[in-house]
């Protein structure tokens, strides 16, 4: 019997090979070479010799973004490709690392990404934290506020296309993917017979929603997170109202920290800027510097 061949979408990527959804099927690929590297989210073709034969990924389309992150050596390490969206999830429990949301935040603005901020548990209550979501409201990043476990507030979510959740350990994740893909449970076991005995590495997993375009991609819950500095000034870019701000400065390489004549510095003693962004802002520039050869 002759091979087939086809492409699809990587729902999940394991070590040397990688779960790929093409058409209504789930199979399991092996990379081609060495060299070949794949994430969650690239598109790819690939072929099979023979019925019998396992399938091999033969090439990988050209992605539109990748979302990456700081390693423990701060080496680029990628998480998801082909993003639409970023959604950060918070929750009241635990109490948000906002340092945490600002990253996530940057790292969209850094890849021209949208981005928007979910807070899970709504049903918790929500006191505490409006006035870091006012910040962030003022600065026109959507937030939406819901409850995974009971539903309220879901149906205002639309997600079309790719979105990359991602947020610390323990908001509710999971529990947002249940809800949001009724079928999330049968999908993971399929995944799990699909790779049973293999080496799995994976760092992120993609559901499927309406259709192969439409799905989110469960980013693993960490305790701390950096966008790579692909760009010069990133730290800048990554926060709109400083980089707003920055073209008021004296000086064209201003770092914002204690140069003169810093529209920014003024900006947050005036409260245009709020102090903690402003401090979460020279936390990623120290990280940038201390990191840079």
């Amino acid at each position: 019997m002759s091979g087939a061949q086809g492409s699809g979408v990587v729902l999940a990527s394991f070590g040397r090979g990688a779960l790929v959804q093409s058409g209504e099927t789930a199979l399991y690929c092996a990379l081609k070479g060495r060299k070949q590297r794949i994430v969650c989210g690239d598109r790819v073709s690939w072929a099979r010799a023979s019925s019998e034969a396992g399938a091999t990924v033969l090439s990988i389309e050209p992605r539109r973004n990748l979302v990456e992150r700081i390693d423990a050596r701060g080496r680029p390490e990628p998480v998801a490709a082909n993003i639409d969206r970023v959604a950060i999830v918070a929750a009241p429990e635990p109490l948000p690392d906002w340092f945490l949301v600002d990253r996530y935040w940057a790292a969209a603005r850094l890849k021209e990404i949208a981005a928007i901020v979910i807070v899970n548990k709504s049903d918790l209550g929500l006191d505490d934290l409006q006035a870091e979501l006012a910040v962030y409201r003022d600065l026109d990043l959507p937030c939406f506020a819901l409850s995974a476990r009971t539903h309220e507030g879901l149906a205002q979510l639309e997600l079309p296309g790719a979105t990359l959740l991602v947020g610390q350990s323990g908001v509710g994740k999971s529990s947002l993917i249940n809800a949001l893909v009724p079928d999330a449970e049968a999908q993971t076991a399929a995944l799990t017979r699909e790779v049973e005995g293999r080496h799995t590495t994976t760092a992120a997993r993609r559901y499927r929603l309406k259709s192969d375009a439409d799905a989110v991609i469960d980013a693993p819950g960490v305790r701390d997170f950096a966008p790579p500095a692909s760009l010069t000034r990133s730290a800048e870019i990554g926060f709109v109202e400083i980089h707003r701000c920055a073209a008021d400065c004296r000086f064209n390489d201003c770092r914002h920290l204690e140069e003169p004549g810093c529209a920014v510095r003024s900006a947050v003693l005036n409260r245009r800027i709020a102090p903690r962004r402003y401090e979460s802002y020279r936390r990623l520039l120290r990280l940038y510097q201390k990191l840079a050869p």
